[in-house]
């Protein structure tokens, strides 16, 4: 993979890392940083304290882009039927 082929939000990210910072998580969702303390307030997404550190998991950013993704087709499907009917 080369520096063009990354996610801009997430360049030089060590793929063996399990957590990401706010900061990271807020760059590779492109959200802000109020979006992503509601996230995390809401459990949507998964994280822990170390020390005054919170870290999220990158496999709850993924798991959240999944079901967002899941409810975007759903929201679709809805809108498509309701139309030609």
């Amino acid at each position: 993979m080369t520096a063009q082929d990354e996610e801009p939000g997430i360049r030089g990210r060590d793929p063996l890392a399990l957590v990401a910072s706010v900061n990271e998580t807020m760059h590779a969702l492109k959200i802000a940083r109020a979006k992503t303390y509601e996230l995390l307030n809401s459990g949507e997404l998964k994280s822990y304290l170390e020390g005054s550190s919170r870290k999220v998991t990158w496999r709850s950013i993924h798991a959240y882009v999944k079901r967002r993704l899941e409810q975007e087709a759903e929201r679709r499907n809805r809108s498509g039927r309701g139309a030609s009917s």
